[in-house]
């Protein structure tokens, strides 16, 4: 049974966490238990799960690892507790054990990863190097594996997902776009991937005061998504954030249910004014193109990584992708990002000019809406400024060419 996203949160991040670890762990004697809550992942209407840091001494010896616990519906499979009161259910697992990604286990293994690695022609088959860079309980891992010195890039998802990425990465090989290429796929949804050369646009964006010859112009940025293959539009089209801002509006009052109204006034500003504008074109797209993703080299768009959202979409949900996550990187370091308002307008004002403007601005309230539940606390309230900030644009725009 999934319940109400309040009670869940309340449940697996409150003080009750500590004892539901204890509980999970089992019989065996546990001392000086200590639990702190790593990430929080909430899906409306799914299920929250939160992720853990777990520290304590079991028969003399000291133990750190991390632990998942989820009011999500899963998989029955080994390794997960489900612990039950009245209506209400909890699995926990070991983040190695996730029921939804039964590849996680082989890829944090250094001796398997190092030997598959070898047959795929990465490495000499000694034991790689592995370390996580990113986890969304159920949903995918993502890790960086080091043979020698070579670098591959394995991200571990459902198995039924990671075919049908490895289609996508197979589309911009073929039509020879720089992105990584498919190594070596496991049947329990595990793909290596190879290293993207090139620097993170994120890089380029930081060091752009010092170094402004590193920056792509907002003309070239935009004209590289024009390098996507017609392929592309036979995918499957996953939504974008704008076709899911009831479900982001949802998750974001869960987390700040003081600004609740705020919240569902962004929504529906944002729903009406693009009600109100033309329809896009459906292109091309990446489905999340920003500057984690994004690599460049001397100056120019040189590819782009995590193509999951590969498909058919409108150009102006990719320009906003970009704006939106720029216009929170001032608040996470304001110090290496202080130029980035500045930026930011000058992009937006050059993309402003091959795509529908109140519809671009609209856009990228939504993106910004989408990223407040997911921020650490003190975060959260400055992305819901950003959306609204957006928002104003898009509506001064409608106005301005009406």
């Amino acid at each position: 049974m999934t319940i109400c996203v309040p009670e869940d949160l309340a449940l697996l991040s409150g003080p009750e966490a500590p004892e539901l670890v204890r509980a999970a762990l089992g019989p065996d004697e546990v001392d000086g238990l200590e639990v702190e809550v790593e990430a929080i992942h909430h899906r409306p209407g799914l299920g929250v799960s939160v992720v853990y840091t777990v520290g304590y001494a079991h028969a003399g010896a000291l133990v750190r690892e991390t632990l998942v616990a989820s009011t999500a519906a899963v998989p029955e499979a080994d390794g997960v507790a489900t612990l039950q009161d009245g209506d209400r259910h909890v699995r926990v697992w070991r983040r190695t054990d996730d029921p939804a990604l039964p590849g996680l286990r082989l890829a944090t293994d250094p001796v398997a990863v190092g030997s598959w690695l070898h047959q795929a022609g990465v490495g000499q088959g000694g034991p790689a190097q592995v370390r996580m860079l990113g986890y969304r309980p159920t949903r995918r891992a993502v890790l960086r594996a080091s043979c020698a010195d070579r670098t591959a890039f394995l991200k571990v998802l459902p198995p039924a997902r990671a075919h049908r990425l490895v289609r996508r990465h197979e589309v911009l090989a073929r039509a020879a776009v720089d992105a990584p290429r498919v190594l070596g796929v496991t049947d329990t949804g595990v793909i290596a991937l190879s290293q993207m050369s090139g620097v993170p646009l994120a890089t380029a964006i930081a060091e752009s005061v010092r170094r402004p010859d590193l920056l792509p112009a907002a003309e070239q940025v935009s004209a590289w998504l024009d390098t996507l293959p017609a392929e592309v539009l036979d995918l499957p089209r996953r939504p974008s954030w704008v076709d899911r801002a009831d479900f982001h509006a949802e998750a974001a009052r869960a987390a700040l249910p003081a600004r609740a109204e705020e919240i569902s006034a962004l929504e529906g500003g944002i729903v009406t004014l693009l009600a109100g504008r033309p329809a896009p074109t459906m292109v091309a797209t990446h489905g999340d193109f920003y500057e984690a993703n994004v690599f460049t080299a001397g100056g120019r768009v040189r590819g782009a990584i995590d193509l999951d959202s590969l498909g058919p979409g409108a150009r102006e949900d990719d320009l906003a992708t970009l704006l939106g996550h720029m216009s929170v990187l001032p608040a996470l370091a304001p110090g290496i990002y202080h130029h980035v308002p500045e930026l930011t307008e000058d992009w937006f004002e050059g993309f402003a000019r091959t795509v529908d403007a109140p519809s671009l601005a609209a856009r990228a309230a939504a993106v910004v809406l989408s990223l407040v539940a997911g921020a650490a606390p003190h975060q959260r309230e400055p992305r819901l400024r950003a959306a609204q900030t957006w928002l104003r644009r898009a509506q001064d725009e409608a106005r301005r060419i009406r």
